[in-house]
């Protein structure tokens, strides 16, 4: 009789234990899996203003910004570069306008003042030439041979010089023309860095192409860019962009990239506002595979992913963002939950219940999520396992 209530209080004891312990069953359906990943949010549509492309000018100098995250209207002054390095060349090259101006003009004048006097010398050895004509024409029996001689000689000097004056006329011409050129060429010239130095003045005024957020752009350290600073050809001072179309650039590490695919869905967390969670839809991905940093030697890719509904409110360029990609493959097979699952020198095992003790049933794993593991075989499902 005593033997018999020990057993009794025994098997009340394992039976208390076993009702005691948390127990789950196997089950049919989608295994959940997602990849945890960084990002940050950008618009899809954002104007970028950077330093313009002027000539012999690689630095320029912030002597102005609008406030980052004001609103500015299209038309609006949002950033200044100085000017003074310009203005410097302007007024040099405006003086060698103007002299070679003044140059141009008074060539001119002494060009035509010398053709007017070659011209009174001409017509006056015209007349010489002339009168010496004459003077063998009208020579008779009573002009002595000498004088005739004379005559002749004085006539042939008269018309030489009519033919030298011809020629220095011609020549002056040629020289004038040519000086003007060479004075008009310079001119053209100085006329056209002036407009450019004005026009480079002018374009260092940056002008808000459209009504939006300033955002500031980032130098070549990556830090923001602020007044006072030097920046370079080829930097975004700021931006404006469209705070309707949001999306969000991320980095996906190498390991995943077979299992990362355009369309997949996933839910975003901006770090800022983590309590609420936005769909996106990855919509592009990255052919090239790069280093993160030379601190990080973690080889990854970009996405970029779409943000239904964004919140205008809310989201701003450059917030930092938790994203979770669903990378489920929408076919169902037997889930038990991770915390069931043991291990014994790397085989997997689960415990099942039984009347009066519990069993160890060995069993294979496919796919992994965050919760739930795949069993492909060794339970099958409606099987009970227990939970620690």
């Amino acid at each position: 009789m005593k033997g018999t209530l020990v057993r009794i209080s025994l098997m009340s004891a394992l039976l208390v234990g076993c009702s005691d312990s948390a127990v789950t069953q196997i089950e049919s359906g989608v295994l959940s899996q997602q990849i945890e990943v960084t990002g940050e949010l950008v618009s899809s549509n954002t104007v970028n203003l950077k330093p313009p492309a002027i000539r012999r000018v690689w630095q320029y100098q912030i002597k102005m910004l609008a406030p980052e995250g004001s609103d500015v209207s299209e038309g609006d002054r949002v950033a200044q570069l100085d000017t003074s390095e310009l203005a410097q060349r302007l007024s040099v090259k405006s003086a060698n306008l103007e002299t070679t101006l003044q140059d141009l003009e008074t060539s001119k004048l002494r060009n035509a003042k010398k053709l007017e006097e070659l011209k009174l010398e001409l017509a006056e050895a015209k007349m010489n030439q002339e009168k010496s004509r004459l003077k063998v024409e009208i020579s008779d029996e009573t002009v002595s041979v000498i004088d005739k001689k004379k005559y002749q000689r004085d006539a042939i000097i008269a018309t030489d010089r009519v033919g030298l004056i011809h020629k220095k006329i011609e020549l002056e011409s040629l020289s004038a023309e040519q000086r003007v050129k060479m004075l008009e060429g310079d001119k053209q010239k100085f006329e056209l860095e002036v407009a450019a130095l004005k026009k480079g003045i002018q374009s260092l005024t940056l002008i808000a192409p459209r009504g939006g957020m300033v955002v500031y752009g980032n130098d070549q350290q990556g830090n923001k860019v602020a007044e006072g600073q030097n920046v370079f050809n080829g930097d975004t001072l700021l931006s404006i962009p469209d705070l309707k179309h949001m999306q969000v650039n991320m980095t996906i590490p190498e390991v995943e990239a077979g299992r990362v695919k355009v369309g997949q869905k996933l839910k975003i967390r901006l770090d800022a506002n983590p309590e609420r969670s936005f769909n996106g839809e990855i919509k592009e991905l990255g052919a090239v595979f790069r280093v993160k940093n030379q601190d990080v030697p973690l080889v990854i890719f970009d996405a970029v992913a779409s943000i239904q509904e964004a919140d205008t409110e809310l989201m701003r360029p450059g917030m930092t963002a938790k994203i979770s990609i669903d990378i489920a493959n929408n076919t169902e097979q037997l889930l038990v939950s991770l915390d069931a699952v043991h291990y014994e020198r790397g085989n997997a095992y689960v415990y099942t219940p039984g009347l009066l003790s519990n069993s160890k049933q060995f069993v294979s794993l496919g796919a992994m999520g965050k919760e739930q593991v795949v069993i492909t075989s060794g339970l099958n499902e409606g099987d009970e396992v227990l939970l620690p």
